[in-house]
């Protein structure tokens, strides 16, 4: 459907549906007008459906996990490293191992 404003004032108008056509009336003035095309109103949408993409699951749920680790908790065999950076100028970085699978990180290094 197309919205439609008043030549007078600028303001949105109004669709009345009558015998004969459509009336259009303004919300604000005193602007009425008559439209005879009686298929103004009907609005004809196309939905198309979404085509499914790719297959089933992905057995490797993080594409960086590529250091070989065992997990603690799941057991998976890949691992990606993190280096969280140094929080204070007189620490070790932080350095983490997540799991490429469950994401479950544990802490290497020295503890401070």
């Amino acid at each position: 459907m197309v919205l439609k404003f008043c030549p007078r004032c600028k303001s949105l108008l109004k669709f009345k549906k009558l015998e004969k056509g459509i009336l259009i009336k303004c919300v604000k003035c005193d602007y009425k007008s008559e439209l005879e095309n009686k298929n103004f109103l009907k609005v004809e949408e196309k939905i198309n459906k979404k085509s499914k993409v790719g297959k089933g699951f992905v057995e490797n749920k993080d594409i960086f996990a590529t250091y070989n680790n065992k997990c603690k908790r799941c057991g998976y065999d890949k691992a990606r490293i993190i280096d969280m950076g140094v929080f204070y100028s007189d620490e070790d970085n932080l350095i983490l191992i997540q799991c490429g699978k469950c994401g479950f990180s544990e802490r290497i290094g020295e503890a401070t």
